[in-house]
């Protein structure tokens, strides 16, 4: 019996770092920039919808198939991305913020590893589908406007998707970043 209370007096007396009472809110705050960015990136993401559909009909798209396809797999693929937006800020709403630790822990875990494969499986597919899409009417463009104006576009939209390509890059590292803070939030 002897060694048990010396083992529960070397317990009790051991050296814990304190908890920092600031902790949960940085998890709160981390995780309010990342649900913020999600929303900013559907509201975007669904502007831009509506002005393909917009678009879609201001040309009568639905009377050639070139153009029905070619707006339908931009607006599409955009649409899947803003779905999955939507469930991603689902499963993060049902992190057990105020739980213990290793709950917490668990959760945020399986949510890395969902946005990670989102970003570096879904998104890119996604990015070269509405490029595909845009590709896919080219020739539409062509065809339809004048060539310095078919010049403009074609050099626009390689700038508009490197610079768009950049932007999501630098947006997704700033996610895993404050994602692999949580993480490591033990």
């Amino acid at each position: 019996m002897k060694n048990f209370n010396d083992i529960k007096n070397q317990w009790e007396t051991r050296n814990v770092p304190p908890t920092p009472e600031t902790e949960i809110e940085n998890i709160i705050e981390k995780s309010a920039y990342i649900l913020k960015k999600q929303r900013t990136s559907q509201i975007v993401l669904g502007i831009t919808i509506l002005i393909l559909v917009l678009f879609f009909f201001y040309i009568s798209a639905y009377k050639n198939t070139q153009a029905f396809w070619g707006l339908g797999i931009m607006i599409g693929s955009l649409a899947i991305r803003i779905i999955l937006e939507y469930i991603s800020m689902l499963k993060k709403g049902k992190l057990p913020v105020y739980k213990d630790m290793k709950a917490f822990n668990k959760k945020i875990m399986d949510y890395y590893h969902i946005r990670k494969r989102i970003h570096f499986l879904i998104t890119p597919l996604l990015f070269a589908t509405y490029i595909a899409g845009f590709v896919w009417l080219l020739p539409l463009f062509k065809a339809n406007l004048s060539s310095g104006f078919y010049t403009y576009i074609l050099w626009s939209a390689v700038f508009i998707f490197v610079g768009l390509a950049v932007f999501i890059g630098v947006q997704i590292r700033k996610e895993l970043f404050i994602l692999k803070q949580l993480k490591n939030d033990e």
